[in-house]
């Protein structure tokens, strides 16, 4: 992983920060969700700007879909991105936005058919993809929402019934995390 390390004022403590916490996910489909962990590690630039990478499994489980409502079967993604942060506020309660590219590997997917769908069975996938991120840095403790948009990666299917229709399914989900720093300054930014 490449982390770019700068800075713009003297500080005796660390710029180099470590996040590591739990996700909770929403995917597009009717009751599905997933949890998984995330982690990142990144520099300060300077006062306003962190550069570094992200890392995030999460499994995804439940939901149906289709007239037939099939059950989804269990699946995994997986993501390593380059991402850079810019934080909007100064002191201890710093809101952020921040934009990651990089690669998703995802789990493969069964989906058995029904009365009016063919069933699908898809094999692990690798992907590009970006995830834009908002969130609030309170001290140690990270809130933070981020859309996963990866590039090409759904599932198909099609429905059999008065009408033949082919359908998609998104991979992209949605993530809702906490995490807390480890390293890092303890007041980051201008006070």
């Amino acid at each position: 992983m490449l982390v770019l390390v700068g800075s713009t004022h003297a500080s005796a403590d660390p710029e180099i920060r470590i996040d590591a916490g739990m996700t909770g996910s929403v995917v597009g489909t009717s009751g599905r969700s997933g949890a998984g962990m995330v982690v990142e590690i990144k520099a300060y630039a300077n006062d306003w700007l962190a550069i570094g990478g992200r890392v995030e499994v999460a499994m995804m489980f439940g939901g149906v879909f289709g007239d037939d409502e099939l059950p989804l079967d269990i699946a995994m993604a997986a993501s390593g991105l380059l991402k850079a942060e810019y934080y909007i506020l100064p002191g201890q309660f710093r809101p952020f936005v921040s934009l990651g590219a990089g690669a998703y590997t995802l789990g493969s997917q069964r989906i058995d058919s029904g009365p009016n769908t063919t069933g699908i069975n898809t094999q692990t996938g690798n992907y590009l993809g970006v995830a834009p991120q908002v969130g609030i840095d309170l001290w140690r403790v990270r809130l933070a929402a981020t859309y996963n948009m990866i590039v090409g990666a759904s599932l198909e299917y099609t429905e059999t019934g008065p009408t033949r229709e082919t359908n998609r399914l998104s991979r992209n989900y949605f993530s809702l995390e906490v995490s807390f720093r480890f390293g890092g300054r303890k007041r980051p930014g201008p006070d």
